[in-house]
């Protein structure tokens, strides 16, 4: 099993099987969700082998059209391309934040989730990441056209996040949060729990159904559903910070949600 960062040579016999480009779900320190998979004991073998992209705090428009856009397409050129049998594209959640969740400036006299959405914001962000996710697949068909193949292509939404106000703090990373109750308090969301995760249900929902517009098994797009999964009494169990889900979190999304779609696609036992 070798997980391997942009710019790292590969292992002679150690070929990377998969590439996996995204944000903090596939580069948060130590528990992520590659990390995750690579240790899965259903996973076959080869596929324990991945190759990153991204970074965290990365954006999905990044990949195509920004910083990391010249990584991607390295990676898709013919002497890379021939070892990879799946993408997995990870991404959205900084995007997110950039639109202030799609809220409304003014959230003070909301009672519900619908009261605080600013549908012309939330349709500005989930246009900006189905332009992306657009891009990301048109890019890797065109690319494994030239060889007649079809490698599979998997994307994920995310589970239903607590915005408690936690982030985490490492020195090497700008991005340490919080991001969730941040926005929320810009944006003068009522300090009520029930009414702040019901919001993020509904982001998360919006999110989902977008991606699912991408989904397409005939042509070998799969969207892997994370919500409700995580669902422990102390949710602290399950999520490290208002983002990030703990090591066994996250190890509980690939076991319920990524083996059983993976098993069925040949990539699992």
């Amino acid at each position: 099993m070798h997980i391997y960062q942009p710019k790292e040579d590969w292992i002679p016999g150690e070929f990377a099987s998969l590439l996996a480009i995204g944000d903090s779900w596939f580069w948060y320190p130590k528990n992520n969700i590659l990390q995750a998979l690579a240790e899965h004991p259903r996973l076959k073998y080869p596929f324990r082998n991945i190759q990153m992209l991204g970074y965290n705090g990365a954006k999905l428009e990044q990949y195509v059209f920004g910083k990391y856009a010249k990584q991607f397409a390295h990676e898709l050129r013919p002497i890379n391309r021939k070892y990879y049998s799946a993408v997995l594209i990870s991404g959205a959640g900084n995007d997110a934040v950039d639109y202030r969740l799609g809220l409304f400036k003014n959230c003070s006299a909301a009672n519900g989730p619908e009261q605080c959405i600013d549908e012309s914001g939330m349709d500005a962000f989930l246009g900006k990441v189905g332009t992306a996710i657009q891009a990301l697949i048109f890019h890797i068909r065109r690319a494994f056209d030239k060889d007649g193949l079809q490698p599979d292509i998997f994307l994920h939404c995310y589970d239903y996040p607590v915005p408690d106000g936690r982030g985490f703090s490492l020195v090497s990373l700008k991005v340490t949060g919080p991001w969730l109750a941040q926005a929320m308090d810009e944006c003068r969301v009522p300090n009520d729990m029930a009414l702040r995760k019901a919001i993020c249900k509904t982001l998360m929902d919006r999110l989902h159904d977008e991606f699912l517009t991408f989904a397409d098994s005939a042509n070998k797009v799969h969207l892997i559903d994370s919500r409700a999964c995580l669902v422990s009494a102390d949710y602290k169990t399950d999520w490290d910070n208002e983002l990030h889900p703990t090591r066994q979190g996250f190890k509980q999304i690939i076991d319920q949600r990524w083996i059983p779609v993976l098993a069925g696609l040949g990539y699992a036992n």
